[in-house]
């Protein structure tokens, strides 16, 4: 398995990078570039907080590359009375006419019916490409996952090494054909598993990109979203795309620190 090479997100059928940017932790223009040119990053996350930094680099590489790029906006609206002006600003704010991915934010049951015909309804006039959902309950990811109806087309999902429960309640229900894409966010766990006072007596933390190999090791997995603070952390995050998977030994003590951590 080869972390370098860009895979197919689900029935999208969108080519993206295995690792994604995420906008809201202070990455600046520059480094939003660099990932892209130097390291062929081309999943871009324009999620809330939307730093007008990260919003700059997606300017200038939507001016070139647009068609290249993989841009996913999120919406917190349940309602659906908000939703077209998020969609509508987020793009603005980045100088597109669409968005590929628009990520319902935070859902623990399947969305309401006008949040999902407001949804449609963006999509019919191509302001979005596909509709995606983020959420922690798993029970309802795995239900949907199930469902050949299912609307959604992306799912956002908490997984790491401390919060492993996909593998068991969604995963296996992910179809061979017509499958969601599957993006993983939250791999180190709001950083709980890089603190040292949380390690078991005697054991290193794990590095962020060891975060990241252990959720893309799992084959299930399309994308995995990271948020650096700076360019010093991207880099060091993408590391994870040369390391590749975790090694036998590596899992291991990857699954005994997130047991730990979680216990």
């Amino acid at each position: 398995m080869d972390f370098k090479k860009k895979t197919i997100l689900g029935r999208t059928g969108l080519t993206v990078s295995r690792m994604g940017l995420a906008s809201g932790y202070g990455v600046p223009a520059r480094a939003v570039e660099k990932a892209y040119y130097e390291h062929g990053i081309n999943y871009f996350f324009w999620s809330t907080p939307r730093r007008s930094r990260f919003g700059e680099g997606l300017r200038i590489l939507s001016k070139e590359n647009r068609e290249k790029m993989v841009i996913a906006l999120q919406s917190y609206d349940h309602s659906g009375m908000l939703t077209t002006r998020a969609v509508d600003k987020g793009l603005a704010d980045i100088g597109t006419d669409y968005a590929d991915v628009l990520i319902l934010g935070w859902h623990n049951s399947v969305p309401w019916k006008r949040l999902m015909d407001t949804a449609l309804d963006l999509k019919e006039k191509k302001k979005i490409r596909f509709i995606g959902m983020s959420g922690h309950n798993r029970t309802t990811f795995g239900k949907l996952a199930k469902d050949p109806a299912n609307p959604i087309d992306v799912f956002m999902i908490r997984y790491n090494a401390e919060h492993p429960g996909a593998e068991k309640e969604i995963f296996p229900f992910v179809p061979e054909k017509n499958r969601p894409g599957i993006s993983i966010y939250t791999a180190t766990s709001w950083r709980r598993l890089l603190k040292k006072g949380k390690m078991p007596g005697g054991e290193a933390p794990m590095t962020a990109a060891d975060c990241y190999r252990y959720v893309l090791s799992d084959p299930h997995v399309d994308l995995c979203l990271f948020g650096p603070a700076d360019e010093k952390q991207m880099e060091e995050g993408l590391t994870a795309l040369s390391s590749g998977p975790l090694a036998g030994s590596e899992m291991e003590r990857a699954r005994r620190i997130g047991k730990h951590v979680h216990g």
